[in-house]
Order: structure tokens, then sequence, then C-alpha cells
């Protein structure tokens, strides 16, 4: 355990990794590093326990050392985008929830706009479940319009779109 938690703090964002802010009032420091996240946490007692690899992480900061700590990438794996796509697609068809395009598959190659995302139809920040019921493909454009509006407002949104689409074409 490192004597100054705070500079080490700094020196792990320094080195790559993403200090992240604790989820209860028992971790003493949460990181997101290449190997993963690691966290140290306080027991009852006040004794402190930390992961081996954290661990040789302070050992390494009171050495000087400088490591490549660069952050695993937040979110979905692409794999896991690839699952839900594939599922979405089989009980709905490949068109985006809102304007009815075709959403492209991930990976392939197109306008960041036009990138597949999920959607809740009811937001998980309003309390939806991350279940494949409350799940549709869009586009992240339509996705990004519609942000945490109520599932109403997302078919109203959705009508008027696709509304749109036909008075322009």
């Amino acid at each position: 355990m490192p004597p100054d938690l705070d500079a080490f703090k700094i020196w792990l964002s320094g080195c790559g990794g993403e200090v992240l802010g604790p989820v209860n009032e028992w971790e003493v420091i949460r990181v997101r590093t290449s190997v993963g996240i690691l966290v140290a946490h306080r027991t009852r007692r006040g004794r402190q326990i930390w992961p081996a690899a954290l661990l040789a992480l302070a050992q390494q900061f009171e050495r000087g050392e400088i490591p490549a700590l660069a952050a695993t990438r937040r979110g979905r794996t692409p794999s896991r985008l690839r699952q839900r796509f594939a599922a979405l697609a089989a009980r709905d068809g490949a068109g985006c929830f809102f304007c009815g395009h075709a959403v492209p598959a991930p990976g392939v190659t197109c306008d960041p706009d036009m990138a597949p995302t999920i959607e809740h139809l009811v937001p998980v920040a309003h309390g939806g479940p991350n279940h494949l019921s409350n799940c549709f493909l869009a586009h992240r454009r339509c996705n990004a319009a519609a942000g945490t509006l109520s599932a109403a407002e997302k078919v109203r949104l959705r009508d008027a779109m696709r509304k749109e689409r036909r008075v322009s074409a």
C-alpha cells in the first residue's frame, strides 16, 4: 500500500490507468487497467485488502517505474454487440427503430452517424431493464436524438421520423 494514495492515483492516471470512483464506502481505490478493474477495499475493522496486481503496481510506483497501463475499453465488447445485433435483427429485422433505414452490421465500415447501436425502449436511466425484450436496433444519430425520452415519446419520435421519410421520398 502506497503511503500517499493521492500521489499513487495521479501516477496511475499518468501511466494510462483510469482511476474510477468508489462504488461503496469500503473501497479504498478502484482503477481500470489493461488487466481489468482492480479494487482495494477496507474491512469493517479498517484492515485494507489489496489484490496482488494492485500491490505490484504500488511497488512499481515506489520504485519510480512507469508501466503501460492503457485502460481497457469501456462498454460492450464487439462480440457482445454482434450477438445482440444478430438476435434483434432476427426478431425485428435490421432496420432502425426510429427512421426505418437499414442498420449496418457491427464491423461494417460506415458513416459514424449510421453506426449500429442498441437502444432501450424504456431507458435504463428510467429503470428499464437491459434485456432484449426492452431493446431494439438504432443508428447512433437516431439513438442520440432519442436520448432518455420516455417510451411513449420514443414511439412519437419514431412516427415523426418515418412520416418525414415518407414525405421526402
